[in-house]
């Protein structure tokens, strides 16, 4: 089993997925939103100059900035100006969030599909990665027992497809059984309950949850809210907001609590938002002396995905195996840990920290096939 799994290449996962979208950074963001609608996965690459910095930094040409409707919504919201206008920040170019994006949680590396699945695990768990484009044309070469260089691939990112955290974690998990070393304790004896979550309060401000879900969508993880006691009482979630419409979006974010603004995603999903609601957001925003966005109008999304009182939880006392099941299962890649007893939030178990575990676990295996 471990050396079957140990001979495993990144083209090994690439199979039925699909091929990912590639924009100039000179695309308009509000096009980079209809393609964000239409297509397949729930992001975007670009291409931009904000990444050759970080190219020269790391030494690597092969790096794609990742986008998503999440990352829009922060552009937006976080900036006094494009929160007045959105329509004119819509109008700016992608490049102009990409910028953001690099500077808050890194960028997608390009890896040759003949790469060895730990090696490309390795590049992964590298700071500031976002996830692996494998060119799916690239026809069947020698198997690489070191990481290729990152600029030995000719594709173009359009013949890519993506691999994440969740997807190589994904694989992993079929072969659970060679890992029951660490799949079987639980994720508190692994160290992998952190304590520094992203939370906000339901009565805090809509607004404040903003630099939160900035550095959730880095880490992978989502805005937790709580009550008066910790209690975990719901999420703001880049997976929901991707359904969202963005102008409306943040005109909630700019005029409710964070707890308000978790019902207004949800009833924005399925229908048009109560009028209670849009009134109490046009009032807010009217004594906020933001006049002009009080009359705008109030789009719903696209589809729902799921509630924002939705959330996957465990216990401390879980086991790996259980919580990475729970993860997969809900099609995210973090399980909130809450007190037993009180329900209270204690902390998160993120896919990065669970493919660091598994990865070390094989890392003694790999040595020795190696020698």
């Amino acid at each position: 089993m471990a050396a079957t799994l140990l001979s495993h290449v990144v083209s090994d996962l690439c199979i039925g997925r699909p091929r990912v979208l590639t924009l100039p950074p000179s695309t308009p963001i509000a096009a980079a939103l209809a393609a964000l609608r239409a297509g397949a996965d729930p992001f975007v690459f670009v291409d931009a100059e904000p990444a050759a910095a970080y190219r020269a930094k790391r030494g690597a040409a092969t790096v794609y900035v990742k986008v998503n409707v999440a990352d829009v919504l922060c552009y937006v919201c976080g900036d006094a100006g494009n929160l007045r206008d959105p329509a004119t920040a819509l109008g700016r170019p992608v490049s102009a969030v990409a910028a953001a994006v690099v500077g808050s949680h890194g960028v997608t590396h390009r890896v040759d599909p003949q790469t060895r699945l730990l090696d490309a695990i390795d590049v992964l768990l590298t700071d500031g990665c976002q996830g692996l484009l494998v060119p799916l044309h690239a026809r069947a070469r020698k198997r690489h027992h070191q990481v290729p260089s990152l600029d030995a691939v000719a594709a173009t990112s359009s013949d890519c497809c993506v691999l994440t955290r969740e997807g190589i974690v994904r694989h992993l998990f079929g072969s659970i059984s060679h890992f029951s070393p660490v799949a079987a304790p639980t994720v508190a004896s692994l160290g992998l309950v952190r304590r520094d979550v992203h939370a906000v309060h339901v009565d805090d401000d809509g607004l404040d949850a903003i630099p939160l879900l900035r550095r959730a969508v880095s880490d992978g993880t989502a805005v937790a809210a709580v009550a008066d006691d910790d209690a975990l009482v719901g999420e703001i979630c880049p997976g929901v907001l991707a359904s969202c419409d963005v102008e409306s979006a943040s005109t909630a974010f700019a005029a409710l609590a964070a707890g308000d603004v978790m019902t207004y995603i949800d009833c924005s999903l399925t229908h048009t938002p109560p009028e209670f609601l849009l009134r109490a957001i046009r009032a807010q925003l009217k004594d906020r002396g933001l006049d002009a966005i009080a009359e705008r109008r109030m789009s719903s999304g696209s589809f729902g995905w799921r509630s924002t009182e939705d959330v996957v939880a465990c216990h401390s006392g879980s086991s790996l195996v259980a919580v990475m099941a729970q993860a997969l299962a809900h099609r995210v890649g973090y399980v909130w840990v809450v007190d037993e007893a009180s329900g209270a939030l204690v902390g998160v178990v993120r896919f990065a920290d669970v493919l660091a575990v598994l990865r070390e676990h094989l890392r003694p295996q790999s040595q020795v096939l190696c020698r």
